[in-house]
């Protein structure tokens, strides 16, 4: 990698909707009490279908992708009976998450073009063609109409751009992405779209052509929110930091950083996506030589982290901190290590040389969570 390209983060930060991810036995435990809740009368199918997409991360993160790859299948099945009960209309937009889940999890295999088989949804409604999900074909006119009534065209653009484009970045094909990001654009026109200018800014960024960047942060897509226009103005930083600007961003760093540290709800986050810009933010602080400012940006971030409970972003907080020499640095390794410890995210151990007790990976709230899945499908099919 280019060592300007650490000036960028090595994710998008303006997507939202992200779950958070407690250790696994915690979150296996939350979802099964969301099963139990129920009420006997609750066709409940959009909670089940969440805690479906739930279960086949906390698989993922359990090392057990094949895992991960059944549920979303017995999602589909479910999904494709329901759509056989109650028609097109009435469930069929419970038949997306499964699919694009699958194309997620072979982008983790490495089979890419399928992948993005998965990510093309918004091509294939915007060009009338029939739709096949697994074993379900719906033809043009249906589709549409599903895509339209439930207001589901956003989330199927979104996808296209964001999961297309990180297929493209593993692939390590930046042409592709960028022709992608052009193929998006033509799809959107000239509607405001924060996500595709941030994945088009990141392309651009990893080709180290920061001028043509830079030039992104004009759109009108970047005053969507609050949120976005500070992401502007952080990405106009790490871009004049990667194309050699160090000292006139070190002064904008200084400013932006007390901004943000006094800025109300950060510590309390309603979104991940929080948690993510914390960590570049401070990142970038760390980078531009502003120790004192990146400890006190990492130190509201894992307190951000903590609070949304996620154990990625508190283990990624907690690293920085370390990293960074703070006084209490034995606090903070002790902490790590029994995060670590119980959190069981195989992934996230695997990279540090670590594994996982296999006596707590095979515990029996995996097992419970999947019989209580499988017993809310059969038993919501009738209702």
């Amino acid at each position: 990698m280019d060592p300007r390209d650490a000036w960028l983060p090595p994710d998008t930060i303006a997507e939202q909707g992200r779950v958070r991810r407690p250790p696994l036995r915690a979150w296996a435990s939350d979802l099964i009490d969301r099963m139990n809740a129920l009420e006997p009368d609750d066709a409940g199918f959009l909670r089940i279908e969440e805690c479906c997409n739930n279960t086949g991360l906390i698989e993922v993160y359990r090392g057990r992708p094949g895992a991960a790859a059944e549920v979303c299948a017995r999602q589909l099945e479910w999904a494709a009976r329901l759509v056989g009960r109650h028609g097109v209309m009435g469930a069929g937009e419970h038949l997306i998450q499964p699919w694009i889940n699958l194309g997620r999890l072979r982008r983790i295999a490495g089979d890419h073009e399928a992948a993005l088989a998965h990510f093309a949804l918004v091509v294939e409604t915007l060009s009338a063609k029939p739709v096949r999900l697994g074993d379900l074909e719906i033809d043009a006119a249906s589709w549409r109409a599903l895509v339209q009534h439930r207001s589901l065209y956003d989330l199927l653009k979104n996808v296209y751009v964001v999961d297309s484009v990180k297929t493209y970045f593993v692939a390590r094909d930046l042409t592709g992405a960028l022709d992608c990001l052009r193929r998006a654009r033509s799809l959107c026109g000239e509607e405001p779209f924060p996500l595709l200018k941030e994945m088009e800014l990141l392309t651009l960024a990893r080709l180290t052509r920061f001028e043509e960047a830079a030039a992104l942060l004009q759109s009108n897509a970047w005053n969507n929110s609050g949120f976005h226009k500070l992401l502007r103005v952080t990405y106009r930083v790490g871009l004049h930091a990667a194309s050699g600007e160090l000292p006139r961003c070190k002064r904008l760093m200084e400013d932006l950083a007390a901004r943000v540290l006094s800025m109300r709800g950060l510590s309390e986050p309603d979104d991940p996506c929080v948690l993510r810009y914390l960590h570049y933010l401070g990142g970038l602080a760390s980078r531009l030589g502003l120790d004192e400012r990146a400890a006190q940006i990492f130190r509201l971030g894992l307190g951000a982290a903590e609070h949304v409970d996620d154990v990625p972003c508190r283990v990624a907080f907690l690293d920085a901190l370390i990293d960074a020499g703070v006084e209490d640095r034995r606090a903070l390794e002790a902490a790590r290590a029994a995060l670590l410890d119980d959190c069981l995210y195989v992934p996230l151990l695997k990279a540090r040389g670590m594994t996982a007790d296999p006596a707590a990976l095979s515990d029996p709230v995996f097992d419970e969570l999947h019989a209580k899945l499988e017993r809310a499908m059969v038993d919501r099919e009738a209702v």
